[in-house]
């Protein structure tokens, strides 16, 4: 029997509660935090597109990028030009709990919900540069050519590398697109790092 997934606003409660004094400052592992608080939090861990029943959860670093999915994920979506709201960034990012920390001290310095009714401006430009990188990432795919770091006109998305080594061949798995290679390693999408300095 699949249990019910917790929803936005069970979190946005339980947020009240934690003892953030108990998690350590990230070092290796810049998602292990994430996994704690998850933990903490009553998510469980699942391959599911969204990590709660109505939203996202992202944790970050205030002035680091955030990062929202692998690309290799949503290329062929890309390729057959599935609008925004229907694209798992639009639908990773339609309602999202962030939860920032201090680089520093790795103190939490805050949570903030975002969705298109508490912050309107914030979706549109974020359409607006999803579909800036798409149209980039089709004509890659059209010429065959290399594709590279690519900014949204808001500079709120971008996608740039994002790769771990096989640890067995000590080499990077290439993105791939119809037996093509579109980048020598792993790619995927970011919000930029201004966008958590403007949210908390």
């Amino acid at each position: 029997m699949n249990t019910p997934r917790i929803t936005v606003a069970e979190i946005q409660s339980k947020l009240e509660t934690i003892d953030w004094s108990l998690l350590d400052i990230p070092k290796t592992n810049k998602g292990e935090r994430g996994q704690l608080i998850e933990i903490a939090l009553g998510i469980p861990n699942s391959s599911a597109l969204m990590d709660l029943a109505d939203g996202e959860l992202k944790t970050f670093t205030i002035g680091e990028s955030i990062a929202c999915t692998q690309l290799n994920h949503c290329l062929d979506e890309i390729s057959t030009e599935t609008e925004f709201a229907k694209s798992k960034v639009g639908l990773k990012m339609k309602q999202t709990v962030f939860i920032g920390f201090d680089k520093a001290t790795g103190q939490c310095k805050g949570n903030v919900t975002t969705n298109e009714i508490s912050h309107p401006e914030h979706h549109h430009q974020l359409q607006e540069d999803y579909e800036f990188i798409c149209n980039k990432i089709r004509l890659a795919m059209k010429n065959e050519t290399e594709l590279f770091t690519i900014n949204g006109p808001n500079k709120l998305l971008q996608i740039r590398t994002k790769a771990s080594k096989n640890p067995k061949t000590g080499l990077y798995a290439p993105l791939m697109f119809n037996g093509k290679m579109l980048k020598n390693k792993g790619m995927a999408f970011y919000l930029c790092a201004s966008f958590g300095k403007k949210l908390l």
